[in-house]
């Protein structure tokens, strides 16, 4: 008889776009669920001490249950699914990989699983998805995948040669009835006849390269959160959980113009904060742990570049008598580059949304609205920010 040990398997289910068409009945996305209810059904039947999480990627990335053995709260998560953009599969297997090896290090000798469901219609970023794919390899976790239609690729990066080379199992279906019950077919145990503690002590330098590579960036607000946000609602506010307040205390930026959530634990924070937390990180200088959950979370290098220009503008600014008040100019910012600016109007501190022209202070940096300025100028005739004042051109 085979050794057969308790696993530990994470459901990595695909929610982009795509997912909702209907050439599989119901829908794409209907029949996915169905597979993933059967799985979890025949896995707990099979072994009650086996253990399931699900999260699911698209355009964001989001944990819809730790792991856990309870079949109806597993399947019952499975209606807090939100369909959003086509994602990037190496962020699908790094988020799963981050929750395995937590669980690993707590406690060994278990089998680590990945189960893909997807339409296979993803971004692909093919030195991310090798370095996903050896990390995997390394670590021991089978990696299976299920395929609605589409085309089936061949390539080093197919879904098939990513299975193949983790010693999972892969499945191609263009029909519903076939899918749904390929879930169950899926749930079986792995055979496993030798395991190794990938985190003894031995093993640590094999484990460094997972510090930087399996970090994920933080999920934005949808654009129904955003609204909701700068409507004032009870529901749209929201709060920082690094500094506590709805302003970022860096920026002065509100949330929904800056404003992130971790995807494991859903905790809100603004990108400065972050920033700023990051500083302290015993990793990179973009890459720190979640405060709350320990998540490894990745910032993107806009938002380190703003706190450090902000850092270096107030280590600049100085106080100087009227008589010796430094002077600025307003440069109006092009209209395509709008969308660009990751920085709140330093009048209202609201968002650009390009319905209005944006001055920027020559002397400081800081934006503002086209009617911002104009108030500000009539006012104090001076950039609120720095205190420069304004020659008009």
């Amino acid at each position: 008889m085979p050794d057969l040990k308790i696993e530990d398997t994470v459901i990595l289910l695909d929610t982009s776009r795509s997912m909702l068409r209907k050439d599989f009945k119901p829908s794409r996305l209907l029949v996915e669920l169905q597979t993933a209810k059967n799985f979890i059904q025949s896995k707990l039947a099979i072994d009650m001490k086996d253990r399931i999480s699900i999260i699911t990627f698209g355009n964001t990335s989001k944990k819809l249950s730790s792991f856990a053995f309870e079949e109806e709260s597993l399947i019952e998560s499975l209606k807090n699914i939100q369909i959003s953009g086509r994602g990037f599969l190496h962020e699908g297997i790094a988020f799963a990989l981050q929750i395995l090896v937590e669980e690993m290090r707590k406690i060994g000798g278990k089998i680590p699983r990945i189960f893909i469901i997807t339409d296979n219609k993803l971004n692909i970023n093919n030195n991310k998805l090798v370095k996903m794919i050896e990390i995997a390899k390394g670590l021991g976790v089978f990696i299976d995948a299920c395929q609605l239609g589409g085309k089936q690729e061949y390539g080093e990066n197919s879904l098939k040669r990513i299975t193949q080379r983790t010693g999972g199992d892969y499945g191609y279906f263009n029909n519903s009835k076939a899918l749904i019950n390929a879930g169950k077919e899926f749930a079986s145990k792995k055979d496993v006849k030798e395991s190794t503690d990938y985190f003894s002590p031995e093993k640590k330098e094999e484990i460094a390269p997972l510090v930087s590579e399996i970090a994920l960036p933080l999920r934005r607000p949808t654009l129904l959160d955003i609204r909701l946000m700068m409507g004032g609602t009870k529901r749209g506010q929201e709060k920082c959980q690094i500094c506590h307040s709805i302003k970022a205390a860096v920026t002065g930026a509100d949330f929904f113009s800056e404003g992130r959530y971790c995807p494991s634990c859903d905790r809100a924070m603004h990108l400065s904060c972050a920033a700023m937390w990051a500083k302290k990180t015993e990793y990179k200088e973009n890459v720190f742990r979640c405060p709350f959950c320990f998540f490894l979370l990745e910032l993107p290098k806009a938002a380190l570049k703003l706190v450090k220009d902000k850092e270096e503008l107030a280590q600049s600014i100085i106080i100087v008598d009227e008589d010796k008040q430094l002077d600025t100019k307003m440069t109006v910012i092009p209209e395509e580059k709008i969308d660009q600016i990751n920085a709140s109007c330093s009048y209202c501190h609201n968002i650009f949304l390009g319905d209005f022209k944006v001055y920027q202070c020559e002397n400081c940096n800081s934006y503002y609205h086209e009617p911002c300025f104009q108030k500000m100028n009539k006012e104090i005739k001076a950039c609120r920010y720095c205190g420069a004042k304004i020659i008009l051109k």
